[in-house]
């Protein structure tokens, strides 16, 4: 986090696999270390084991990351 603070970066985007596992616990550091977190939705995948997916979702969403599609960002 301080390399990014450093850097005055306030905003993650967070990619990659597994959704339920990896993905979601980078961002909830990122959301916890203060950073404006974001889990671009269609460029992750996820395990999803007995559930695993749905309980992170709601995990994420009630601690404050944002749920989105790479067609939200704007690159301009």
């Amino acid at each position: 986090a301080g390399y990014l603070k450093q850097r005055g970066i306030k905003t993650v985007f967070v990619t990659g696999l597994a959704t339920d596992f990896c993905v979601a616990w980078t961002a909830l550091d990122a959301k916890r270390l203060g950073f404006e977190t974001y889990v671009v939705e269609d460029a992750t995948r996820a395990i999803d084991l007995n559930g695993s997916l749905d309980a992170a979702w709601k995990n994420m969403k009630a601690k404050g990351v944002k749920r989105i599609q790479s067609s939200d960002i704007d690159v301009a």
